[in-house]
């Protein structure tokens, strides 16, 4: 907000303020979301919002646009990280190495993605290297089926090996 926009700190901490509020209430409501409708279809609709919310933060010609951005982008980026453990930990048997390469994927995308931001802010400015990180969300679009709870998902036959 501050060097995409040219606003004061004040506006950029209020656009901060609006993203955690809004990844807050999709935490709130996420629980009774996925109940209701299911790992797989809610993982999909917080994508496809961070996605939205990215894209029109990056792209936005102005702040109010950019500002309703970053509320879908919070919506969006709020349970991924929180489902994706869950439904590492669904198989006893393996769950711990699997919460293992989760862990492992998501913590080190916490930990590289904010210096690689940077670099990549130096060459396309901050909003252009946001839009880098709608790369990975598209990506995981299509591993979004793998969450599915294991009682669900169709079990091979001894043909499909």
């Amino acid at each position: 907000m501050v060097d995409g926009f040219d606003q004061p700190n004040s506006v950029g901490a209020l656009a901060f303020a609006l993203f955690v509020t809004f990844m807050t209430l999709m935490r709130l409501l996420g629980t009774g979301l996925l109940e209701r409708y299911g790992r797989v279809t809610i993982l999909r609709l917080c994508t496809v919002l961070a996605v939205v919310g990215l894209l029109l933060f990056a792209l936005a010609p102005f702040l109010p646009l950019a500002l309703a951005g970053v509320a879908l982008w919070g919506l969006g980026a709020a349970i991924g990280f929180p489902v994706g453990m869950s439904a590492a930990s669904d198989e006893p048997a393996r769950a711990a190495a699997r919460l293992s390469v989760v862990s492992t994927i998501g913590y080190t995308a916490f930990m590289a993605g904010p210096p690689l931001i940077g670099l990549l802010a130096e060459q396309f400015g901050y909003r252009g290297a946001l839009l880098f990180v709608v790369l990975p969300l598209v990506v995981s679009l299509t591993l979004i089926p793998a969450t599915r709870p294991l009682a669900a998902r169709p079990v091979p036959t001894a043909m499909e090996g």
